[in-house]
């Protein structure tokens, strides 16, 4: 699968592009059963609320369940992320954030490099996000919303960041953008949340300026990103990397697949 010209142009003026009815209704499906599975073994690479029990985010599910490992080889995936990041990619990271109904606490306005630069050691912002809907994403249920075309402003570093909690994550708070940087940076790009029925996916830079609000609706917002990164600019931290849930230790380049998701 290959971006159109306009969608690749997209891509590159506005920092992000959706594709519609990527994957069918029968394969998030089998995704969803998997995530079921998943969750239900123990670990660090689950993250809950502030409530200390309902499920924020849960990372590297490719490592552990073979259907998400078939599905950041699909070709419906990884073959948009080799046009924008280049051939060889590895995945640095995977993350399911989950919004459940009427709550869904936010995630802070933030970049994405500058984190991984910080924590990982990352060498550049050659990164590609590549997310998918699986749940349909609507004005309500929390969507991610962009600063359209604020990657072009490059890094903007944060004063006075401690990064992570001592288990591996990292949460965007710690490199909030402040309400004034916010309110001036909205004045020049305006704000845009793709949405879209459940199977879309949604490719995004790692330098645009994102983030979202609470679900205040009955209906969940589970959105799986995979973050591809070229093999010849994997990091390589001079001090302990951060837990292998949440980085990818294999640099061998992913050799893309067409076989559909849910097929055994």
């Amino acid at each position: 699968m290959r971006l159109t010209e306009e969608q690749y142009a997209a891509y590159r003026t506005d920092g992000f592009v959706t594709l519609e009815n990527v994957f069918s209704g029968d394969e998030v499906e089998t995704l969803l059963a998997a995530l079921a599975q998943d969750q239900r073994m123990p670990g660090p690479h689950l993250i809950t609320e502030s409530d200390g029990t309902t499920l924020r985010a849960i990372y590297a599910s490719h490592r552990r369940h073979p259907l998400f490992a078939r599905l950041v080889r699909s070709d419906r995936l990884l073959g948009p992320a080799r046009q924008i990041a280049g051939p060889d990619l590895y995945v640095h990271q995977m993350k399911i954030n989950a919004k459940q109904a009427f709550g869904g606490e936010r995630w802070a306005w933030h970049q994405d490099y500058i984190v991984w630069r910080d924590a990982d050691g990352m060498p550049s912002a050659n990164q590609v996000n590549v997310a998918l809907f699986l749940d349909d994403v609507t004005e309500f249920n929390g969507p991610v919303t962009f600063l359209r075309g604020s990657h072009r402003l490059g890094t903007l570093e944060r004063p006075n960041v401690t990064v992570g909690d001592g288990a591996g994550h990292i949460d965007p708070d710690d490199y909030a953008l402040t309400p004034a940087e916010l309110a001036d940076l909205v004045k020049q790009h305006g704000m845009a949340s793709p949405k879209g029925a459940r199977g879309g996916v949604l490719l995004f830079s790692p330098q645009i300026v994102h983030g979202s609000g609470t679900n205040i609706s009955p209906f969940a917002r589970r959105l799986l990103i995979l973050t591809y990164n070229p093999v010849h600019e994997a990091p390589r931290p001079a001090g302990e990397p951060r837990p292998e849930y949440l980085v990818g230790r294999s640099r061998t380049p992913l050799v893309p697949t067409a076989e559909p998701l849910d097929q055994p």
